[in-house]
């Protein structure tokens, strides 16, 4: 450490900025790779990563069903009052990294640096409520696999 300090001393006030900004370079990068949300300035816990995802998912107006006969079809979908009803429903239905293959594609280097890919894949297993084409309300077992940016932000 002395050794640093004496360096740094004889350092001229050009390099010693070369070398503070680096170094803050170096903070920022670092801290946003590890999911820091620099606008709320702190790190998001899991509780509100999940409720991120419930918003965007419970906010859709048309969620998609896989039929046998027609493929892929949208339906008006029947909302959840609200996050506690939605636990409460669907009990374990969220995880965060549990592991195996996602739907969501790999984040990249720079995007991780940057703060566009928190790394985080939550996955949300829910009954699905909807209406069909005759105005019945049906539900099925649907499973989401959604990516945040490092302030909540949905990615995928």
């Amino acid at each position: 450490m002395k050794k640093f300090i004496s360096r740094t001393q004889s350092l001229n006030w050009c390099q010693k900025i070369f070398v503070i900004l680096l170094f803050s370079l170096v903070a920022f990068f670092s801290l946003n790779y590890s999911g820091f949300c620099f606008a709320q300035m702190r790190y998001l816990s899991n509780e509100e990563k999940i409720r991120l995802v419930f918003e965007y998912q419970n906010n859709r107006t048309k969620m998609p069903v896989e039929t046998t006969d027609k493929g892929t079809q949208y339906y008006e979908q029947v909302k959840y009052k609200n996050f506690e009803e939605f636990v409460k429903m669907n009990p374990n239905c969220c995880q965060i990294n549990p592991g195996g293959g996602y739907d969501t594609p790999p984040p990249d280097f720079l995007e991780r640096i940057t703060g566009f890919d928190a790394h985080d894949v939550i996955v949300t297993n829910f009954e699905m409520r909807y209406l069909d084409e005759k105005g019945n309300q049906k539900s099925r077992a649907i499973k989401f696999e959604n990516t945040l940016q490092n302030c909540g932000a949905i990615m995928y």
